[in-house]
């Protein structure tokens, strides 16, 4: 409890957690074309964070480029806690879950 990543969950969220020691979220590879990176997501995978891209964007010239931005569009419509490079603080991630919990 005393580490930085710890996520301690409201008492009103305990019955979705119960005996579910597992951070709330993990990382995960992602692929668009040729170019590869990875997020942050909860263990669903319905939640990620932005993607931390390890290599460079594909040549606009390049036969794999319009497959990249097809893959890269959907990445992006997938990303919940946008402007979140790296897991949100639990303060952060407290109130995205709230708001989803109230959708």
């Amino acid at each position: 409890e005393d580490s930085p990543d710890w996520y301690g969950f409201d008492d009103e969220f305990d019955e979705y957690h119960v005996g579910d020691p597992s951070p709330p979220l993990h990382v995960r590879l992602v692929a668009a074309g040729s170019r590869v990176g990875y997020r942050w997501e909860t263990g669903d995978g319905e939640h990620p964070c932005e993607v931390n891209w390890l290599d460079p964007e594909p040549d606009r010239e390049s036969s794999d480029y319009e497959k990249y931005i097809e893959q890269l569009r959907k990445i992006e419509r997938q990303v919940v806690y946008r402007g979140f490079h790296e897991p949100p603080s639990e303060e952060a991630f407290n109130i995205r879950l709230r708001n989803f919990m109230n959708m």
